[in-house]
């Protein structure tokens, strides 16, 4: 299983919308943690956060999900077409947790099958 990492940056006022479009898309283990304009603006403009309140929505989905993740982003929420909708990325899971971790994170079980 390849597991990612997710994280979505948007205006506070969409957190519902996107969180409940991750879920139909997949994603597992979702947290929302709310943000201010802190970075510089120099960063802000690049990543279209600018200065308002923000959401930080993070959660774990399998890889063979992205493509559907990231066409709805774009689609719904017109990621990477209007600037400023937010910003979204992955981290690989793989590195940092074993088996039964990566079975939690993805919503499964955690005990191992047994032979």
């Amino acid at each position: 299983m390849r597991l990612k990492y997710l994280f979505v940056i948007v205006d506070k006022i969409k957190t519902r919308k996107v969180t409940e479009a991750l879920i139909e898309c997949g994603a597992n283990a979702l947290n929302v943690i709310p943000g201010t304009g802190t970075a510089p603006t120099a960063l802000g403009d690049i990543l279209g956060t600018g200065e308002s309140s923000k959401s930080v929505i993070t959660a774990t989905i399998e890889e063979r999900y992205m493509e559907g993740v990231e066409r709805c982003l774009k689609d719904k929420f017109e990621f990477g077409v209007k600037r400023g909708a937010g910003v979204a990325f992955t981290v690989p899971v793989k590195a940092v947790a074993g088996p039964a971790t990566l079975r939690i994170l993805a919503g499964e079980c955690a005990e191992e099958e047994t032979k």
